[in-house]
């Protein structure tokens, strides 16, 4: 008898308890932002920042020394008396592997809060505009969608839709693009960096098809996380089209070069440029990151969450 009346009360109970239920909230509506200055209002362990929305970031967020002092994540616990989940992320740039500490720490981002990891480098984040504390990817935004707006459109623009994806040796949102020839290339959008730079295996191909050659002499460029590599300057005889922007001169990391792709064509014939390291870290991946320089011409790139989608908006190619 007890067991049928235990029974009864929780079948009756069962609604309310399904009705108090936390509901999920309403989708956040794609985020507007300008594209010179890509930069957000949040809060890192309660504190308020200032970050700015890198397109070609790792799903994290990178703060500034200054600000990692400010915020005091070196504190072993949290206002709320937690303990802090510390480690370490390791990632190779080119030759160069480093190990960027890091802090579990609970950001909230209009009104949406969420556990990341947030690393703390030992130099600011290129890619943070003035007056932002760092820089964060574009996956861990609480909004399904983001678009930089840098001019308005106009007629003589065009649209180029193309899928959204994880790169394969980066955790970058990537898209793969067709060249005339040959095996597709991988494509990051890193509309905050001055200028393109190319792998030897993404360069290699963009000069057997635009008949591409070396100028210049060997040039330190900042890639990411603090580290600086050697490049030279690739320029193609037939400019190409890729995603609605036309390349016609990237950078080319040489010294990262691991024998497995070939070299393109030197104009100056000087071979002592050439030296490369014989343990390469990209090794057969064939990567394009885009700049400034190239998608600087653009009125707006937007991203999509689901189905993951880029959308640029460039000037019609002649």
């Amino acid at each position: 008898m007890r067991f049928a009346r235990l029974s009864l009360l929780l079948a009756l109970a069962a609604p309310a308890l399904a009705a108090r239920k936390p509901v999920p909230p309403p989708p956040l509506p794609p985020l507007m932002l300008p594209g010179a200055a890509p930069v957000i209002e949040a809060q890192i362990a309660g504190q308020p920042v200032r970050l700015t929305v890198d397109f070609g970031s790792d799903p994290l967020i990178m703060l500034g020394p200054a600000a990692v002092a400010r915020l005091n994540l070196a504190a072993d616990t949290r206002a709320d008396g937690d303990t802090v989940d510390r480690g370490r992320f390791r990632v190779a740039v080119g030759q160069v592997s480093v190990a960027v500490p890091y802090s579990e720490e609970q950001v909230s981002i209009a009104g949406r809060s969420a556990s990341v990891r947030v690393l703390a480098p030992a130099t600011a984040p290129t890619e943070a505009v003035a007056g932002s504390d760092g820089v964060i990817g574009l996956p861990l935004l609480p909004h399904d969608g983001v678009r930089l707006n840098f001019r308005p459109r106009q007629p003589s623009d065009r649209v180029v839709t193309v899928a959204a994806e994880p790169g394969a040796r980066s955790s970058s949102t990537k898209f793969d693009w067709p060249l005339p020839k040959g095996m597709p290339i991988e494509v990051e959008l890193h509309p905050l960096r001055p200028v393109s730079v190319a792998s030897v295996a993404a360069a290699s191909r963009l000069a057997d098809v635009g008949n591409g050659k070396l100028f210049g002499p060997p040039r330190r460029v900042l890639i990411g996380f603090g580290v600086a590599r050697p490049v030279r300057s690739l320029v193609l005889d037939r400019p190409l089209a890729i995603a609605g922007v036309t390349v016609t001169t990237v950078d080319v990391r040489l010294f990262d070069w691991a024998g497995k792709a070939e070299l393109p064509p030197d104009a100056e014939g000087d071979e002592a440029a050439l030296v490369t390291g014989k343990r390469g870290r990209q090794r057969g991946w064939p990567v394009l990151k885009l700049g400034r320089d190239v998608l600087g011409s653009c009125a707006s790139i937007s991203w999509q969450r689901a189905p993951a989608t880029f959308w640029l908006v460039c000037p019609t190619q002649p």
